[in-house]
């Protein structure tokens, strides 16, 4: 009976869905064949004529049908997601009514071929902070591309660069973020600009790349005129450029920026005009990482005295020429380059009439300036330190490196030019690769009986109150003009002047150090008080022997000397100075 049923049930529906219905029909009608969508989707209606129940079913998981069944003549909705694809893509969507089926084709057109930017164009400022120094733009392309800069000044390059670069391949519509870093900009005289293009890679041949252009500038700095506003604007200048560790608040006064001293100085001004206000005279920069020379921003702090560069990054690296632009500097009396990576100076340093003091040590300087130094010298160079200038450090294996001394730093036989200089009282030669034997500039002091007499006749840079030779690869005897110095004991020569690289044997493989080393030394320091309590000193002899070198026996002035008109004060690497120098009535660095 039940079988009876089923094939009764069966025999109606066929009735139903049979080729008795009108021609058209055929079991099932649909109103379209084919359905056309673009690339957004959506949704379109479609009309369903059945004798009976139907159902619907699509190939493709992003097309859909509903309702996706039913009785009779009906209306669904055939709904389309996005397409993320170039192409066009199809789909099919089949009804059912008994053994009858009908079928509908859907196309979606792809994207068109597109690059499109989230931003007309990008303006930036000449500086932000180190960790803000970027901007972004979001690309949506559906064709792979690649992204390059047209730089519109061609002197002006490398200052934009995209991160992380790589190439878009992707045929994805959706957003991909561009991150663009910029360096920090310095001139106050233009704008600079450039174009970032996106550009399709890959097209077929004779079809035209697809491409995007995002205009890019980056403000021009505020103009740099010297004045206490210019001073703070060149100071941030070379600050941000040189990539200084810490640098200074530009919201806190200068007057509280470390390592700058201000000063009150009476000046004319850009517009010719009379002007007295604190003006910075004093700087000391500490710990930066730079490639180059000292920014051309330096120039425009003219009141500047007393100028220092210590602790470049890596600076065993660098081989740094230096450009003239410190030369400028009308005042200066004081400049330390210090563990910069220099290799060169400017000869342009011959003209600075003013310098007092010049250090240089820690650097790769591989020839003594003696151009230089010989000619300010002759005008007001006092304090000279060229110390540490190995550019690669051997110890006592120098003979080893024979075939390659002369690019291992500053070194050699010492020329007696440099101790005929008339100057200069204090000259630091430490730790670099002078060798052979010092020249006796022509003295012998044979021929007088007492060392009151020997110490007179020395003709031999009396002036000479500090001078260091030690930790390099002198060899032979010393001469009498270094025994017979009448500030010997000053020098602290067992550490200074006789102590020589430990161990070591100098380019033709002679052991270092001298022959006629002296085990005491008679003549008094009389450069600076005498500490009547140390033990150490012997105040009836007034003798200086090996077993009590050089110590704190004897103390400086550090008040001010008004009859002379100066302070006492310390070179830029911290070393103590023998005697006040005259360079200023109130000098703004040791007001201590």
């Amino acid at each position: 009976m039940k079988h009876t049923l089923l094939f009764l049930a069966a025999l109606v529906g066929l009735a139903a869905c049979s080729d008795e219905q009108p021609a058209a029909v055929q079991g099932i009608a649909l109103d379209h064949e084919t359905l056309h969508f673009v690339a957004d989707g959506g949704t379109q209606a479609l009309a369903i004529e059945a004798g009976e129940a139907w159902t619907a079913v699509s190939d493709r998981e992003w097309c859909l049908v509903n309702p996706a069944n039913g009785t009779g003549a009906a209306t669904v909705e055939v709904r389309v997601d996005s397409s993320y694809l170039y192409d066009q893509r199809e789909a099919h969507v089949t009804f059912r009514c008994g053994r009858y089926t009908r079928q509908v084709a859907v196309a979606q057109l792809g994207y068109a071929r597109t690059i499109t930017l989230d931003r007309d164009s990008i303006s930036a400022a000449d500086f932000v902070d180190y960790g803000s120094m970027w901007d972004k733009v979001n690309v949506t392309a559906n064709v792979p591309y690649d992204i390059t800069i047209e730089w519109l000044d061609p002197a002006e390059t490398g200052w934009l660069r995209v991160k992380p670069g790589r190439t878009a391949t992707s045929a994805n519509p959706r957003p991909t973020e561009v991150r663009l870093d910029f360096d920090l900009y310095t001139r106050s005289d233009a704008t600079r600009r450039a174009v970032v293009v996106f550009r399709e890679t890959g097209a077929e041949p004779g079809r035209t790349p697809v491409e995007a252009r995002l205009p890019f500038e980056q403000r021009k700095a505020e103009e740099i005129i010297p004045s206490r506003r210019g001073d703070s604007l060149a100071l941030l200048a070379v600050a941000r450029i040189m990539n200084t560790a810490g640098g200074w608040d530009p919201s806190r006064p200068m007057m509280h920026w470390t390592g700058v001293q201000l000063e009150e100085v009476a000046y004319v001004n850009h517009l010719g005009e009379q002007v007295e206000e604190e003006r910075v005279v004093g700087v000391s920069f500490l710990l930066f990482n730079t490639r180059h020379s000292i920014p051309y921003q330096i120039r425009y702090l003219d009141q500047l005295r007393v100028l220092s560069f210590t602790g470049n990054e890596n600076s065993f690296l660098r081989d740094i020429d230096l450009e003239d632009d410190v030369t400028y500097l009308p005042n200066l009396r004081s400049l330390g380059l210090v563990g910069y990576g220099i290799r060169s100076l400017p000869p342009r340093m011959k003209e600075m009439d003013k310098l007092e003091e010049l250090v240089l040590s820690g650097n790769k300087i591989r020839q003594l300036p003696l151009d230089i130094i010989t000619t300010l010298d002759k005008k007001s160079l006092r304090y000279f330190n060229i110390s540490g200038n190995r550019a690669r450090d051997v110890y006592a294996r120098f003979h080893e490196y024979a075939h390659v001394k002369d690019t291992m730093g500053v070194g050699g036989v010492v020329p007696e030019a440099l101790f005929q200089l008339t100057g200069v009282e204090e000259m630091v030669l430490s730790y670099n690769y002078f060798e052979g034997e010092l020249p006796d500039m022509g003295f012998d002091a044979s021929g007088y009986a007492t060392l009151e007499e020997k110490m007179a006749a020395n003709p031999v840079m009396p002036q000479m109150e500090r001078l260091c030779l030690n930790l390099n690869y002198f060899t032979g005897l010393l001469p009498d003009w270094i025994l017979y110095h009448r500030h010997l004991a000053c020098w602290d020569p067992y550490t200074l002047i006789f102590n020589q690289q430990e161990g070591a044997r100098d380019s033709d493989g002679r052991r270092v150090g001298f022959g006629n080393e002296p085990t005491i030394i008679e003549q008094q320091c009389t450069l600076w008080e005498l500490d009547d309590d140390e033990d150490d000193y012997d105040t009836e002899t007034a003798a200086l022997t090996r077993e009590n070198s050089f110590n704190a026996n004897y103390r400086f002035p550090v008040d001010f000397d008004a009859a002379a008109n100066r302070w006492p004060y310390l070179p830029p690497t911290g070393n103590w100075r023998a005697t006040a120098r005259p360079y200023t009535a109130n000098n703004p660095l040791l007001d201590q």
